[in-house]
């Protein structure tokens, strides 16, 4: 895969170290942000090929920044990544605009594949 670019957007410092390594090492360029505020400001600089969201985040909830993206005309293929296992939250943030949604903790493995395949329908 030459390089893509991929946004992840999460206020937990572990888990945006282990996803960074994770696509750094599939030759992904990996730009991080610890809250939808601060992605919202970069999203149109980084132009990113995909995003990988949390749900629970101060300032602002992964939901609406989605949603705010969405607002912004961007088509950008957005995957909710949450430890919160409730379909009802899990609804919420295919209304807003993501493209899945997965839950922690999820196998390496199986995250990447599920990114690597939404890349390709892009």
């Amino acid at each position: 895969m030459d390089h893509k670019k991929i946004l992840i957007i999460d206020d937990d410092v572990t888990a945006l170290d282990i996803v960074d390594f994770l696509f750094e090492d599939k030759g992904f360029d990996v730009v991080r942000r610890a809250d939808g505020v601060s992605a919202l400001e970069c999203v149109e600089e980084v132009m990113p090929n995909i995003i990988l969201i949390d749900l629970m985040m101060p300032r602002m909830s992964g939901q609406q920044c989605v949603k705010e993206i969405r607002n912004k005309g961007l088509t950008i293929p957005i995957v909710a990544f949450t430890a919160v296992d409730d379909p009802e939250i899990h609804k919420e943030a295919m209304d807003a605009g993501c493209n899945l949604v997965l839950t922690k903790p999820c196998k390496p493995n199986v995250l990447v594949k599920h990114i690597e395949d939404l890349l390709q329908k892009e």
